[in-house]
């Protein structure tokens, strides 16, 4: 008998291991995945434009400030899907507000509707709003999961995240954020 290796292009173990990842098992064991890692703005989100075809906005004001999970799978059916998973120290209220959220209409993802979603992902999360010490959120760790489905997609998930920075700057970014995007 010969010693067959899980073809990781197989679809069925692709859907499997995005499932593990929904699931936070990926915390736990080392999944298959392709991420983006490198400083702000040195071109991460360009790297993955040209990997995915999606327009990712250019305003600074848009730039990464949470993970985001883009899939693609090859279904019968086209569609567009984003969610939003909660990170795990979410208070419930907070997480069932984002669970709540979906955009499952979705026939395509151009530059405005794209930009439009990350602009009203980032009000859900809070982001640029004060907290309760005064100081204003400027990342979230929570995932935005966008699912793209058609027949002529390939099975691929890639995952975005905001750039290291070395430095705060005041008034926009802590230590505290400094941290919690190294530890993303």
């Amino acid at each position: 008998m010969k010693n067959q290796r899980a073809n990781l292009a197989d679809p069925v173990l692709l859907e499997k291991i995005d499932k593990f990842f929904e699931l936070g098992i990926g915390e736990y064991v080392a999944l298959p995945q392709l991420l983006v890692v490198g400083d702000q703005s040195s071109g991460k989100s360009s790297v993955l434009e040209g990997l995915t075809g999606l327009p990712y906005p250019r305003d600074s004001g848009l730039c990464t400030r949470f993970v985001t999970q883009i899939t693609f799978r090859r279904t019968p059916a086209a569609k567009i899907g984003v969610s939003i998973i909660p990170a795990e120290n979410a208070s419930s209220a907070y997480a069932e507000k984002l669970r709540l959220w979906r955009k499952d209409d979705l026939v395509s993802l151009g530059l405005q509707t794209f930009a439009d979603i990350l602009k009203e992902v980032q009000e859900l999360m809070g982001l640029g709003q004060a907290d309760s010490g005064g100081n204003k959120k400027t990342f979230a760790d929570d995932v935005l999961r966008i699912e793209i489905c058609g027949p002529d997609q390939e099975h691929l998930s890639v995952i975005d995240v905001p750039g290291i920075f070395k430095k705060s700057t005041p008034g926009v970014t802590t230590k505290a954020d400094m941290v919690m995007v190294r530890n993303m």
